[in-house]
């Protein structure tokens, strides 16, 4: 009887393990691997994340993918039962060999909605860039506020954006502790409402209208820092330096403010940064321009400390007005009232050494060549003629105009040649380059010019991009392993 009850015991117990690990092997198998998806990256068996929410991850994680920074797969499920989600994301990260063999480079991202986990998996190669503190952090911040709200399509939306930005843009995280994980000083401070969400206004995703201002004042901001380059220096090399630098300091400084402390009014914030940058450095740069070039702005004659200085600071005037704030305006009055101090101050004669008089701008044209006050007429360069009355000598001074548009006729030699017309004589085709001319007619001597400009092929980029895109759209992933790293949330 006793031996009947034992084998009946063990019997049963058998079975019902066997049964457990039926059902534990039916779970992790029922669970699709994203390549056998058409090689895409998101598992969504049970249909809790839009189609369109679907399609954009792909989409992401694909360039990610194809780029070599990681290979991450996103699992959306109802329930694993009574496994635990820990346990599960590192079994199906090493069945489906996520990332790739040689660099293993993966994450596996897994919620389960019935038990509210949140699991994020990484293979041994990002454990150093993406170490469990940040995935920590990421699942707090952007995911768990979201994933209490029902609002599954943000949460992993925003989760996935998060770990992009991260590994594209701070591949050598400062959040982590040298020491050891336990002193790390990190504020994690999860928002508990819709409201508090509106303070964590995602710089990451590529839907949101703010993603795309973003871009926009990006883009303006590169303009303005070519422009002010060019403003404030006149050799290439120089110029190349200061654009590139007046537009990544802050640029990076935005970026670092908006992973560390998010906001929803960070392209605000943003603009001030890169004003507040860009008043600083004008400011510097122009007074120290100013200061090395003081002493060869003594050389020479009135007329020629004139044309230095002027064409020194000509194209910087616009920073003064808009920088203006504190000194640049009182420096701009200066350098305006030095400018007219030297243009204007009595000047002797070389022969006799007697005050020479400045003629008025009605009696000058006496005294000047027929091209010469062509020049004057259309406004291109700007005469002073100072005679001296004891020995009836005269001086004409020329003072060219920065902003005119005429350029010196190859006939005459006087700043008089306008454009006229341009004419295209062949297009460009995806071939060949087209080219045309611009023509000019000079006010003087009425003599026409032409040059020539060049069109350049028409591109194809788009068509080849397009093709090369759908062709290497393949999956990484072939041979990555896991150690346990990551982290889990709970909402």
């Amino acid at each position: 009887m006793k031996k009947s009850t034992l084998f009946l015991f063990f019997s049963i117990l058998f079975f019902m393990a066997g049964c457990s690990q039926q059902s534990h092997k039916e779970t992790i198998s029922g669970i699709p691997d994203p390549k056998t998806l058409n090689e895409t990256y998101v598992s969504n068996p049970d249909q809790l994340l839009d189609p369109e929410t679907v399609s954009d991850l792909n989409a992401k994680l694909s360039t990610l993918d194809q780029a070599g920074i990681a290979h991450i797969d996103v699992v959306f499920v109802k329930t694993i039962g009574e496994l635990v989600p820990k346990e599960v994301a590192h079994e199906l990260f090493n069945t489906w060999k996520i990332g790739s063999k040689e660099t293993n480079n993966g994450l596996l991202i897994l919620i389960v909605q019935d038990q509210k986990r949140i699991e994020f998996e990484t293979g041994y190669g990002l454990e150093g860039v993406l170490p469990d503190i940040i995935c920590y952090r990421i699942q707090q911040q952007y995911m768990i506020p979201y994933a209490r709200l029902n609002d599954f399509n943000s949460a992993v939306t925003r989760g996935v954006n998060a770990v992009v930005s991260h590994l594209t843009s701070n591949p050598a995280p400062n959040l982590t502790d040298t020491a050891g994980m336990g002193s790390t000083e990190l504020t994690i401070t999860p928002p508990e409402s819709l409201q508090s969400l509106t303070d964590m206004d995602s710089m990451y995703s590529s839907k949101e209208p703010g993603d795309i201002y973003s871009l926009i004042l990006a883009i303006i901001y590169f303009i303005i820092s070519i422009i002010t380059g060019i403003a404030l220096s006149k050799k290439a090399s120089l110029r190349i330096l200061i654009i590139l630098f007046i537009f990544t300091a802050p640029v990076l400084s935005v970026v670092q403010l908006n992973l560390d402390h998010p906001v929803s009014w960070h392209n605000i914030r943003a603009l001030l940064v890169a004003y507040t940058f860009l008043l600083i450095y004008t400011h510097i740069h122009i007074f120290l321009l100013s200061w090395i070039s003081a002493s060869s702005f003594k050389v020479g004659t009135q007329h020629e400390q004139y044309l230095k200085r002027r064409n020194t600071f000509a194209a910087m005037e616009w920073l003064t007005k808009v920088f203006a704030f504190p000194f640049l305006w009182l420096f701009w009055k200066k350098h305006q009232a030095t400018l007219e101090a030297l243009r204007y101050e009595n000047i002797n004669c070389e022969h006799c050494g007697t005050l020479m008089t400045l003629t008025s701008e009605d009696k000058d044209d006496e005294f000047l060549s027929k091209g010469q006050a062509k020049e004057e007429e259309i406004f291109s360069i700007d005469y002073d003629v100072w005679v001296c009355k004891d020995c009836e000598l005269n001086k004409i001074l020329d003072y060219s105009n920065l902003k005119s548009k005429a350029r010196e006729c190859k006939f005459c030699h006087f700043t008089t040649s306008l454009f006229s017309r341009r004419e295209t004589i062949e297009q460009a085709t995806t071939s060949n380059p087209g080219y045309g001319y611009d023509y000019f007619v000079c006010a003087n001597c009425g003599k026409e010019t032409k040059k020539q400009f060049i069109i350049a092929k028409i591109s194809t980029s788009g068509s080849s991009s397009s093709s090369g895109s759908s062709s290497g759209s393949s999956s990484s992933s072939s041979g990555g392993s896991s150690g346990g790293g990551g982290a889990g949330s709970s909402w």
